[in-house]
């Protein structure tokens, strides 16, 4: 079984400086507006066009700046100490003294607010290093700094479920399209990406950007790090046990109970070639080691009830040492075991200055992570429930759970080309192989799953956990997006396209091992012992493919998108965007037909499930304005 989610697209990663160059009333055309990234001794240089507006593109986000302009016969001016966000157009204005004046050299020291964005439509909100560096995080993760958005409800964002977010890092793609998560990592509880290593997060969540689409939720854009001309590297490490928390909760007691928890990680960042070439990279490891359970089994000095379960220790012991001697199989433990979770995951970049008008960025991450889990509770279509979970009635034993993996390998270059004063250019490639798999924690792969009942209640489970066998996802995405932008007058011209192709390989088969259940130990016991075929039900799933081979499924889709809009700034205080967008996803048709299947009618209708769905195009219009009404920034709308 499987479901595809529409694909999202990549996000903003860059930013924007733009104003205009005047004398007086006179705009001047020709002057030459620098802006120095100080950290990397990146320059960025452009020229004013015929009515003195100018636009340096593409630039990396934070700072600081010292964006300076000079042009024959004039004063030069300079502004330092600019900081960028990511997807920001900040506003910078120069009026020039002819030269013949003599005054002092005008240098302006001014710091950016990432809220008052000339190109900012819809509700936003951006998280920058200081605002992670300084407010409290529980769990070091993206998610607690999403909440800043005031809509915000864990990832659930502006009233609408995660499952509809885009989540991108650099650009790069960090969804799920099947929607196992709403992150990539969620299954075991990992970060994707370290919280050292994040730069910026922007919080879209009514965007009109043509730029952004492919989701119907909110869009997460998180930035990472870079290298600068100077070396820098951090190490550290969180550590955590039962003696670091309270468990006195009002008038009650909660009772103690050990666990570990340890993240350790290393950044380092510097020059490969000073003003050229610069690395950044971040390692970190998670490990926590903690009770599956508070719960015991009962025993003959501690009675059921409060924290013991009805399941009897000296019973399950006993039935423990059968499966060893009758079957060579060791369930593991009923009891005091421990679930691991653990993830590694590196995240690096490298920024190279080509040269004046091209910039070129190579960003990897990985991740591999794991998390022990109980057994899950449902049998898809039985209306049974099998006993994964220790309860009042329960006590499962450790072999019937099992390991949940996520796993991935993204890499994503971008190409940043500013042809002339006129044209620029971004241009992003990308690759991403996500590796989503359960592993059994039994030891035997012969053993099926078996539930032991008591008076109708789950007494205790073994074997092999139902939904493991063969449980795999592997998804492999291109992407291939590039974005051309005209500067003319007061308009800023944008087409561009968008693609994805995602292909998928998942095997999904409940109780391929087979799935026991039994009234009662004695049923079981008789059924072991004398070949009675005495259990309250039985369930397996089989291939019937030719040869009995296992019933791979294979999917896929292309994901095509294009659009055009322009950024018109009427006054200097108005700006309005409009554009539309094209999108539309071809789904592979080469999918497994069961003839069988497609002969039968179901309320008068028949169903082909070798084929995929058709084709649809989703047009979306888009218009939005920013006005600064007082032209003070104390108001915007």
């Amino acid at each position: 079984m499987f479901s595809l989610g529409f694909g999202a697209m990549a996000q903003e990663t860059t930013s924007e400086i733009q104003g205009t160059v005047s004398s007086g009333n006179e705009k001047l055309a020709g002057a030459t507006i620098t802006a120095l990234h100080t950290p990397t001794g990146t320059v960025y240089k452009t020229t004013s066009r015929a009515d003195g507006r100018y636009n340096l593109p593409n630039l990396k986000i934070g700072g600081p700046y010292v964006i300076s302009v000079s042009y024959v016969g004039y004063k030069p001016e300079s502004d330092d100490d600019v900081t960028l966000v990511v997807g920001q157009s900040f506003k910078k204005n120069f009026s020039l003294i002819e030269s013949t004046t003599e005054l002092k050299e005008v240098v302006v020291r001014a710091s950016n607010d990432k809220i008052f964005n000339n190109s900012r439509n819809g509700s936003q909100e951006l998280i920058t290093r200081t605002q992670i560096d300084r407010l409290p995080t529980i769990n070091r993760s993206i998610q607690d700094f999403v909440k800043l958005e005031p809509t915000a409800n864990g990832l659930n964002i502006g009233g609408r479920s995660n499952q509809y977010n885009n989540m991108t890092i650099d650009g790069a793609n960090f969804n799920n399209s099947f929607g196992l998560s709403s992150i990539l990592g969620g299954q075991t509880g990992a970060q994707p990406v370290s919280l050292e290593a994040i730069e910026q997060i922007q919080v879209n969540v009514s965007p009109y950007d043509v730029k952004l689409g492919g989701f119907a939720g909110t869009g997460i854009n998180t930035i990472t790090k870079s290298g600068s001309n100077q070396f820098k590297g951090s190490y550290y490490e969180y550590k955590k046990n039962q003696d670091n928390q309270g468990y006195a909760v009002g008038p009650t007691t909660v009772t103690k109970t050990p666990f570990n928890y340890d993240i350790k990680g290393a950044t380092l960042g510097g020059p490969i070639v000073k003003n050229k070439l610069f690395f950044f990279v971040s390692a970190e490891q998670v490990r926590q080691d903690a009770p599956a359970t508070s719960l015991l089994a009962s025993d003959a000095t501690h009675a059921a009830g409060g924290n013991y379960s009805q399941a009897n220790a000296d019973t399950l012991t006993a039935l423990s040492n059968f499966l060893k001697s009758k079957y060579g199989y060791d369930p593991g433990a009923f009891q005091n075991y421990s679930f691991k979770t653990q993830s590694d995951k590196i995240t690096a970049k490298l920024d190279w200055n080509i040269n004046s008008k091209n910039t070129f960025t190579l960003k990897y991450n990985y991740l591999k992570s794991s998390a022990d889990q109980f057994a899950s509770t449902s049998r898809p279509g039985s209306g049974q429930v099998t006993g994964g979970q220790p309860g009042t009635y329960s006590m499962p034993f450790f072999g019937s759970g099992y390991v949940i993996n996520n796993n991935f390998n993204i890499l994503i270059g971008e190409l940043n080309t500013r042809f002339s004063n006129k044209l620029s250019n971004k241009l992003q490639v990308g690759y991403t192989s996500l590796r989503d798999y359960r592993s059994p924690h039994s030891t035997s792969g012969t053993m099926p799953l078996v539930d032991i009942l008591n008076n109708g209640n789950i007494y205790t489970t073994f074997g092999y956990e139902q939904y493991t066998y063969n449980n795999k996802l592997n998804t492999d995405v291109y992407q291939l997006n590039d974005i051309l932008t005209y500067y003319k007058g007061a308009h800023e011209f944008t087409i561009g396209t968008q693609n994805s192709y995602k292909k998928y390989q998942n095997a999904f088969a409940p109780g391929y091992q087979g799935v026991y259940q039994f009234n009662s130990l004695t049923d079981f016991y008789n059924s072991a012992n004398n070949g009675l075929a005495n259990a309250k039900s039985y369930y397996l799933q089989y291939s019937a493919l030719p040869g009995g081979v296992f019933p791979w499924a294979y999917a896929g889709s292309t994901e095509l998108s294009q659009f055009i809009q322009d950024k018109f700034r009427a006054t200097n205080d108005l700006t309005l965007t409009y554009g539309i967008r094209f999108d539309e996803t071809i789904y592979k048709q080469a999918m497994t037909d069961n003839p069988y299947f497609d002969a039968l009618v179901f309320n008068g209708k028949s169903y082909n499930i070798g084929k995929a769905p058709m084709n649809n195009l989703l047009v979306s219009p888009r218009a939005g304005f920013n006005w600064n009404p007082k032209g003070d920034k104390t108001l915007q709308i």
